[in-house]
């Protein structure tokens, strides 16, 4: 596990310095086409935060690097960057954009009613489902691009009896309706979602595993990478809080203690790997694409706002690509 093979340091968080400020000012931002080349990354590994809606910024990061013709061997993903790792590696920028700010004003996405049917509020059967669609507009991930594209992905699950997380590969799927259930079993949100049968196992969110929502072990853990291009849903600045609802989660599943334990104390672990991150950036082994100010919630449908934030997360994204090819030396 995470812990068990990679040394945490509870460190500051370091700032841009001066020199990379400099470059952010005087960089022109480029234009959609106007790629550099394109690379192949092979020792750096493509990590992308979860956060339900407000993974609408990071999906934006989704359209830069493919506009760039940026293509990494390996992507990591869960819960709702589940959706990044199909958008990215299928190569489909409009799809990375609608998921996020067309895709939730449909009244099947979610809400109160599919919640009280007991489909969650988010109506994950539904959203990571072969019949999701917009105004007839699929928001179906192509599969066959998927797995016949340039690199290979994780997602990651929490195993509710076992308390196991589980990083599931391209392997562990055999087409299109695997795919989508083992995305929605990485979403599974206790309480928000019902849980996700894989098998005879129950999975919850892979935000409840190991690291508390931030995938940097699966690369560290399964393909031995130490260098990282991670992308969040939190300002740097961020600390997660623990839940004021230590009671309800007690009470609320008696047949997954694991769970339970794991929403009580995720909080600690959370920190501690972005705490391990930013450490790892100030070694020069890690660039951290952060939001500036993070306007949305987890829970937002309004469209103009899910909007406003994609673009301010492709217009941050293209702004800094200058220094993410640096760092990765393409």
């Amino acid at each position: 596990m995470f812990h068990s093979k990679s040394t945490l340091s509870l460190t500051p968080r370091p700032v841009l310095s001066d020199d990379v400020a400099q470059i952010l000012r005087t960089t022109q931002t480029p234009t959609i086409g106007s790629s550099s080349g394109a690379a192949q990354v092979q020792d750096t590994a493509l990590v992308f935060e979860g956060g339900a809606m407000r993974t609408a910024f990071s999906s934006a990061m989704v359209e830069a690097l493919l506009e760039e013709g940026i293509h990494f061997d390996w992507t990591y993903g869960n819960s709702a960057s589940a959706v990044h790792v199909a958008t990215y590696l299928s190569q489909d920028p409009q799809l990375a954009r609608d998921y996020f700010t067309v895709f939730p004003g449909d009244p099947l996405f979610g809400g109160i009613r599919p919640f009280l049917r007991g489909d969650g509020f988010f109506n994950a059967r539904y959203i990571f489902g072969p019949d999701a669609q917009v105004e007839d507009k699929s928001m179906v991930p192509d599969w066959e691009a998927i797995r016949t594209s340039f690199g290979n992905f994780r997602i990651s699950g929490f195993n509710g009896k076992s308390g196991e997380t589980v990083h599931w590969s391209r392997e562990d799927m055999h087409g299109l309706d695997d795919f989508l259930r083992h995305a929605r079993a990485s979403a599974s949100l206790p309480i928000i979602m019902p849980p996700t049968k894989i098998g005879t196992d129950i999975y919850f969110d892979g935000a409840f595993g190991t690291t508390g929502g931030m995938p940097i072990d699966a690369p560290i853990e399964m393909e031995g990478f130490d260098r990282f291009l991670v992308v969040m849903t939190r300002t740097r600045s961020y600390r997660k809080s623990q839940t004021r609802f230590t009671w309800f989660v007690k009470k609320a599943f008696p047949q997954y203690p694991a769970l339970a334990q794991s929403m009580l104390d995720r909080h600690a672990r959370y920190n501690k790997a972005r705490d391990w991150v930013f450490e790892q950036e100030r070694l020069g082994k890690a660039y951290i694409f952060a939001p500036h100010r993070m306007p949305i919630s987890n829970g937002t449908r309004k469209l103009n706002e899910l909007a406003e934030t994609y673009e301010a997360g492709l217009a941050q994204a293209r702004e800094e690509m200058p220094l993410i090819r640096r760092f990765l030396g393409v």
